[in-house]
C-alpha cells in the first residue's frame, strides 16, 4: 500500500512539474503616434523556445532594425508590433513577431 501512495504521489508530482509554465518575458514596443504621411514598411522575426520556459532573444529589436533598414532616413513611426505564439505538445514554442510602421 505504501508502495502504491508513494508511486501516485511521485506520478502527480512529475506530472505537475510538466504542467506548469515558467515565467518568460519578451520585450515590447511602444506604439507611437502617426506623423502625417510616409510609406509603409513591414517586418517578421521569429525563433524556437522550449517548455515555456526560454524565448527566442532579440524578437522585437529584430523586427525594429528590420524596419530601421527598409527606411533610408532611418526615421519610422506609427509602429505595430504583433507576437503570436504556437505550441507543439507544450514542449516547443514558436515565437513570431510581426511589426508595421511608416518610414518618414
Amino acid at each position: 500500500m505504501l508502495k502504491y501512495v508513494a508511486r501516485l504521489l511521485f506520478t502527480m508530482a512529475v506530472g505537475a512539474c510538466l504542467s506548469l509554465s515558467g515565467c518568460v518575458l519578451i520585450h515590447s514596443s511602444a506604439i507611437s503616434e502617426a506623423e502625417g504621411g510616409g510609406t509603409a514598411v513591414g517586418a517578421t522575426f521569429s525563433g524556437y523556445g522550449i517548455l515555456h520556459l526560454s524565448e527566442p532573444a532579440n524578437l522585437t529589436p529584430g523586427a525594429n532594425a528590420d524596419l530601421i533598414r527598409q527606411c533610408q532616413s532611418g526615421h519610422v513611426t506609427d509602429v505595430q508590433t504583433e507576437l503570436s505564439m504556437r505550441d507543439w505538445f507544450f514542449i516547443v514554442q514558436y515565437y513570431t513577431v510581426t511589426a508595421n510602421a511608416v518610414c518618414k
